[in-house]
This record gives structure tokens, sequence and C-alpha cells, in this order.
């Protein structure tokens, strides 16, 4: 009995470490971009698409197992964390050792690599894909990895909302369509606004113990009441930008469909404003409620280009019938 309670512990360390609730972060915008391409009358690769997905999955592995064990010392220290902060508390309890969290995440480098040459040389899916790629593993590793460790320079909120936004996007569309494109560049600029601010309020309840350790991110260096502003302002240009994008090409049943964002937009900016970031009770709620809001849109443009895609079918079909 005691052997098997020691593999249940240990899978569902490496469950913890894994992430995979904040991992489907990274896919879905992927995905999203496959989507837009066949919307936009490209025609899917199945493998293509399923092989492609696994090394987006890989990546986002790999940056959250090195930022696990780079921010050993930093979340060991970190005494006021909540479920979405501070990481996964699994190497600061001892349960998965340091050095196998940091060779698994070589070992998903690998798969990922792997997963893109056969992309590129056997699948012929065009002369970008290893570049995206290559930007994808680089600013995941480094996130935390020195030399450049971007959440310690103030670069952390950036580097993510561009790879979780406009990279995964626009590769996921490359891959289906061999070509970047405007219409999908757009969609993906309302959720890299949303994931920074995922970010942005995740890193609150870590300010004490990252101004300690020497991590100076956007919140150890704003502030409480700056961030509270920052947020605000963000949030309300992230919905601005989903109405403004429908005059550009994105389906118009977006705009629509955005309407179910404002209540917690308003929820989020009120709160805000009315109790601050500083209290304890508000962190964590706003930080699910920003994560709900991140996700939705990634929802809302998906099932808007797959009804664009669908009522652009029973067009041609109709036109077939006719002549």
């Amino acid at each position: 009995m005691g052997e098997i309670a020691s593999v249940r512990t240990n899978l569902l360390s490496w469950l913890a470490l894994f992430r995979l609730g904040a991992t489907a972060r990274g896919v879905l915008p992927f995905l999203l971009g496959g989507v837009i391409a066949w919307s936009r009358g490209a025609s899917i690769d199945i493998a293509v698409l399923l092989l492609s997905s696994l090394a987006v999955l890989c990546v986002m592995l790999m940056t959250f197992l090195l930022n696990e064990y780079y921010d050993y010392a930093t979340d060991a220290a970190n005494e006021d964390y909540h479920r979405l902060s501070g990481g996964s508390r699994i190497l600061p309890l001892g349960l998965v050792p340091r050095r196998s969290v940091f060779i698994a995440a070589h070992v998903f480098l690998a798969l990922a690599a792997g997963i893109g040459l056969l992309l590129y040389l056997y699948y012929h899916t065009g002369p970008l894909t290893i570049p995206l790629g290559a930007v994808a593993i680089f600013i995941g590793y480094f996130y935390t990895a020195v030399p450049f460790r971007w959440s310690y320079r103030g670069a952390g909120e950036i580097t993510i909302a561009f790879s979780c936004g406009w990279l995964a996007t626009a590769t996921g569309y490359y891959l289906q369509a061999s070509r970047i494109d405007t219409v999908a560049t757009l969609a993906s600029l309302p959720g890299s606004l949303s994931v920074f601010l995922v970010i942005l309020m995740n890193e609150i309840p870590d300010i004490r113990s990252d101004t300690a350790s020497g991590k100076n991110n956007l919140a150890v260096r704003l502030g409480t009441g700056k961030v509270g502003v920052l947020y605000s302002v963000l949030i309300i240009l992230c919905y601005a930008g989903m109405i403004i994008n429908v005059f550009f090409g994105v389906p118009v049943i977006s705009a629509y469909l955005s309407i179910a964002l404002l209540p917690l937009m308003v929820w989020n900016i009120l709160t805000i404003f009315r109790k601050g970031l500083a209290d304890r009770a508000v962190q964590e709620p706003l930080s699910l409620r920003t994560l709900v809001f991140d996700h939705l849109i990634t929802i809302i443009y998906a099932v808007s280009f797959i009804l664009a895609g669908l009522r652009d079918m029973d067009l041609s079909i109709n036109h077939l019938i006719v002549l």
C-alpha cells in the first residue's frame, strides 16, 4: 500500500508541475489560428494540426518546468501565494527532485524541436515553420532561465502576451494556410492583452517575495495602485479591440458575443477602484475572473470563426445547387 501511495503522490506531483489548465492557454490560441485558417478557406491537414498541437504542448510544459526549476528560491520564500500564483509548490515541498524537473524540461524541448523538423521536412509546412517554432522555444526557455530571465527583468508579461497571443495564433494559421494573415493577427490582439492581465494579476500576491529575490516584474515595479490603473485601462482596450476588429474583417458576430465579457469587465474594474489590490480577499477572486475573461475571448473568437466558416460553406453549396 505504501508503494501505491508513493506512486500516486509522485504522479499527482508531476501533474501539478505540468499545470495543465495554464498549459491549455498556450494551445487554445494556436488552435484558434487553425480555426481561422479553415474559416478563411484553407483545408485543414489533421496530421499537421495534431502534431503541431503536441509541439505547442511540449513548449508549454518545457516553459512551466523551467519556471519551477529557476524560481525555486523565490517560490520557497513566498508565503503570500494563492492558487494561481507562486508556482505549483511541488519543488519547495520536496515532492519531486529539482534535477528531474530540469531533465524533463529538456526532454520536452527535444520533442518540440523534433516535431518542428518533422513538420517542415516531411509535411512541408513552409519556410517559417522553424523560425516561428524557434522563437516560441527561445521565449519560453528564457522566461526564467539565465542569462535573459525575462520575468526577472520586467519583460515577462510582454513576452507572454506576444507568445500566447500573436505568435500562437499566427503559427496555428500559418501551418495550415502557409501564410501570415491580417485577420488572424487582429483576432490575436485582444487575447494578447487579456493574458497580459492574467499574468499581472497573478503577480500581485507575490510582490513581497519577488522584491526580496530581485524579481523586478511589472507588479514589483509599479506597486498595487498603479497596477490597478493599468489593469483597468488595458481591460477596456481589450474589449474595445474586439469591437473595432469587426470593421477590419473579423466576423461581426464576435462583437455581439463579446457582450458576455461586459459584466466581468465592469465587475473587475469596480472591485479594483472600491477595494484596491492590497486586500488578500480581493486578489484570488480577481485573478480567477481575469482568467475566465481571458479564456472567454478565445472561445468567442473560435465560435465566431466557426460560424462564419459554416455560413460561407452554406453559400458555396447553394451556388453549386443553382449551377
